[in-house]
């Protein structure tokens, strides 16, 4: 069987709104929940504070956006090993949300669970002790094949991306994916009789990404860009 139709969306976290009151005040942090406010503003570096504030906010206009309903309709409560859930006038319509850096990836799969996963392309540690560590065998030897640098990094973190999809359109925790392998590339990955596949994203220089969701094979995938300014301050 087919995997499901997924929209994502990569949305550009940078840049300024001009907002009197900064950041944490700005036109971001009025669209979302106090929840994720107090988040932000438990980080001590106040641009990943902005960034995870627009994130939230252009997720939130971008799922309503997908549902045609107004914003205020449409809320979200995390579930089960922290995979949000939608409330409201949205609840049954799946979606996820990974952010990097200053830049984030909306994934909404409709019915379907969905997950989605971003990695900005940079060391964690060397990756071939990491990948023997942590991953399959297979993918250990994957790594361990190509030259040592920044191709090593980018294979380790698209291996990554693609193992926090999987964990995230299935509603589970990344530690019990590190092991299974997924380096063979988009193929259906059996989890409890459920199939999942999972696909790659191409998202340009310096990030590796991935979707997952239910399916043999990957559905449909609907990528589009955008700047959070674009979504939160004309609206």
């Amino acid at each position: 069987m087919g995997g499901h139709a997924v929209r994502v969306w990569d949305v550009d976290l940078s840049g300024e709104a001009g907002a009197a009151g900064g950041a944490r005040t700005g036109p971001a942090a009025g669209r979302v929940g106090d929840a994720v406010r107090a988040r932000a503003a438990r980080l001590a570096d106040p641009v990943r504070g902005a960034a995870l504030l627009r994130s939230h906010a252009a997720a939130g206009l971008l799922r309503a956006d997908h549902l045609r309903l107004p914003p205020e309709r449409v809320g979200w409560a995390p579930g089960p090993s922290g995979k949000p859930a939608l409330t409201g006038a949205g609840r049954g319509c799946e979606w996820n949300l990974s952010r990097s850096g200053l830049r984030a990836l909306v994934a909404v799969g409709g019915g379907a669970p969905v997950g989605v996963d971003l990695q900005a392309e940079h060391p964690h540690g060397d990756p071939l002790t990491l990948a023997r560590r942590y991953f399959a065998p297979a993918e250990a030897a994957q790594v361990a094949a190509l030259p040592a640098g920044r191709a090593r990094v980018r294979r380790l973190c698209l291996l990554l991306s693609r193992k926090e999809a999987w964990a995230k359109a299935a509603g589970g925790r990344l530690l019990d994916f590190l092991r299974r392998d997924v380096g063979g590339g988009p193929a259906a990955r059996r989890l409890d009789g459920v199939d999942y596949a999972v696909a790659d994203l191409t998202i340009g220089p310096g990030y590796a990404a991935a979707v997952a969701t239910t399916g043999r094979t990957p559905g449909r995938i609907d990528h589009r860009s955008c700047d959070w300014r674009d979504l939160c301050v004309r609206n």
